[in-house]
């Protein structure tokens, strides 16, 4: 018994690093915005949103650069000549990724 059809995993195949490239940045402007907010306000809600973003984030950072090196097959194969720009884009997103878990 297969848990998600064919059709979702074909869509999570395509989407899943640009997916977790977003969730990756709204994540980082969440703690940028709400960051130095938790100090002046005592309200739980701001600090448990922080507390989850920064734990989130890191998270998130890890799994997409884990999706992106599970692809190296595909970007740099046997063939070199045929990379299209899709590939290129993806390659694209290490250093912003490696700077979110910097940061």
């Amino acid at each position: 018994m297969e848990l998600y059809s064919p059709s979702y995993r074909k869509l999570w195949r395509e989407w899943d690093l640009r997916a977790m490239v977003l969730l990756s940045l709204t994540l980082q402007i969440l703690l940028s915005i709400l960051g130095n907010r938790r100090k002046n306000n005592r309200k739980l809600w701001i600090r448990v949103v922080v507390w989850s973003a920064y734990i989130g984030a890191d998270s998130v950072a890890t799994f997409a650069l884990g999706i992106l090196s599970s692809n190296i097959t595909d970007m740099y194969g046997d063939n070199t000549e045929s990379i299209d720009g899709n590939t290129q884009l993806t390659a694209f997103w290490a250093p912003f990724l490696l700077l979110h878990l910097g940061g």
